[in-house]
């Protein structure tokens, strides 16, 4: 996945042995929150069907409702965690995990 890339590609293209799902487009809810949404508003985060993935094989493909994202879960998990002791809503090792592996990755290509 990439929003930033020099050419433009699906969002999401996830390949296996059996099957595969393709995404176009970014994540709806900025743009919905830009226009004035709120995230408590009905329906808010649903796709049109438009915009739902695709997901088989060549010649066989359907589409995939997407599930409504909810940015407000992260940050009220943040706030449980610094304020109630609850366990990050994202481990601390996988983000170091994650840095770990792109910082090999620029390592490699220089």
């Amino acid at each position: 996945m990439n929003g930033t890339a020099a050419q433009v590609g699906p969002r999401f293209h996830v390949l296996g042995s059996e099957s595969g799902y393709t995404k176009w487009g970014l994540d709806g809810q900025e743009a919905t929150l830009a226009a004035g949404a709120l995230p408590t508003d009905a329906g808010f985060g649903i796709e049109h069907e438009s915009a739902w993935g695709m997901l088989g094989l060549d010649g066989a493909q359907h589409a995939v409702p997407t599930e409504p994202g909810d940015y407000a879960a992260f940050y009220r998990g943040v706030a449980d965690s610094l304020l109630r002791g609850a366990p990050a809503p994202v481990d601390p090792e996988d983000s170091l995990r994650v840095v770990g592996i792109i910082e090999r990755i620029f390592r490699q290509t220089r």
